[in-house]
């Protein structure tokens, strides 16, 4: 199974500039560009993305305040700036907000690809060593392998939790059936049938969380947060 590349959202008002990140990044990265800040937000909030390159000054919103709503949405989110504003004062407050990066364009496509990989790669780990995933009133306990609902535990059986686990793994992101068979069953032969009988009594034991577990026909199942 071909491995699937990592997805960047960028959001400049320069669509000249779009055109040549997604021709400098789009052999390396799977791409989103958006040239209005609403319609970047709209599509982070809701589909899955793996870090934002950011523009500073932009019409309508700044990059500060994009930023500070990307975090609210998904606070775990890598977000590099990358702008034409040289200002100390501009990058020093980048960085104090909590920007993983800020980069003064022009940026050399080497280092710009090993910084978003960089900054990537840390999310990760520092999400595999979390030892509580938290969505709202849903806690999942990695450690204990509990699953704390509203202040109370939920009993599930192993493959419930551990598709409830994958799911909390990768918000927003949508897997599809197939490869949620392969990973929790491996060379077992499983129909699709049956990964559903699973996740309907999933549902059935997280209500009312469980209207954030979506299904999308014909391709597999997400957690929409």
């Amino acid at each position: 199974m071909e491995k699937t590349r990592m997805h960047v959202t960028i959001i400049d008002d320069n669509k000249d500039l779009l055109e040549v990140l997604s021709s400098s990044l789009g052999d390396t990265f799977s791409l989103d560009t958006f040239s209005e800040p609403e319609k970047g937000l709209d599509f982070i909030r809701n589909n899955h993305t793996d870090a934002i390159l950011l523009d500073l000054h932009i019409p309508g919103k700044d990059g500060f305040q994009v930023y500070e709503e990307v975090k609210k949405a998904k606070s775990n989110l890598p977000i590099l700036f990358l702008t034409g504003d040289s200002d100390l004062d501009s990058r020093v407050k980048g960085l104090e907000i909590g920007a993983d990066d800020f980069l003064i364009k022009p940026v050399a496509t080497e280092e710009l690809i090993a910084r978003v990989k960089n900054r990537i790669s840390l999310s990760k780990r520092n999400v595999q060593n979390n030892k509580v995933i938290k969505f709202k009133d849903l806690s999942i306990d990695l450690d204990g392998h509990q699953v704390i609902l509203t202040g109370q535990p939920v009993r599930l059986t192993p493959k419930e939790y551990q598709l409830l686990l994958v799911l909390a793994q990768n918000p927003n992101r949508v897997i599809h059936k197939d490869d949620l068979i392969q990973m929790l069953w491996k060379d077992v032969h499983v129909e699709v049938n049956n990964l559903d009988t699973h996740f309907s009594n999933l549902r059935r034991k997280l209500r009312p969380f469980s209207g954030h577990i979506k299904t999308l026909k014909n391709l597999g199942y997400v957690l929409r947060i």
